[in-house]
């Protein structure tokens, strides 16, 4: 590394910025689909049923939950299964858009927090070791009255 102080370095700030990129574009999202969230309703559901699995899935649940209003709503969520097997009794966040409850969903809370832990620890990994390349190529290609 001590040919190309300058590469190494420009590769070391490299790294530093686009895991601060990352950093930014993962708080932007989340701050974008809290927003869009806000007008949602969160209710509490309980498992009712699990329906079998398909042939290429796994099992899923159909979920039961009361409006404020008092209507009671069965839906069975489409795409992925929360990361945890459900069963029958099981308590589950529920959220639908205001006036709508016919379009509710499981809340994929863990789902989100996880995502954004894990997108934000690989920018800040990014950013460690960039600015480590950065400061460990600029100090090898410095003077000796520099260091």
């Amino acid at each position: 590394m001590a040919e190309y102080p300058v590469r190494a370095t420009l590769a070391g700030v490299l790294l530093f910025v686009i895991g601060l990129a990352i950093a930014g574009s993962t708080v932007i999202a989340e701050l974008r689909d809290r927003e869009a969230r806000e007008a949602w309703i969160k209710a509490n559901g309980t498992v009712v049923d699990v329906l079998p699995a398909p042939a290429n899935g796994s099992p899923r649940p159909v979920v039961s939950f009361d409006t404020p209003e008092g209507e009671r709503i069965r839906f069975t969520p489409i795409g992925p299964s929360p990361w945890r097997a459900l069963k029958v009794g099981d308590s589950i966040p529920v959220i639908y858009p205001f006036g709508l409850p016919g379009q509710a969903r499981i809340d994929p809370r863990s789902f989100r927090r996880t995502r954004t832990a894990i997108a934000l620890g690989a920018a800040l990994v990014l950013m460690a070791l960039g600015g480590y390349v950065a400061r460990y190529a600029s100090r090898r290609g410095a003077p000796d009255g520099f260091k």
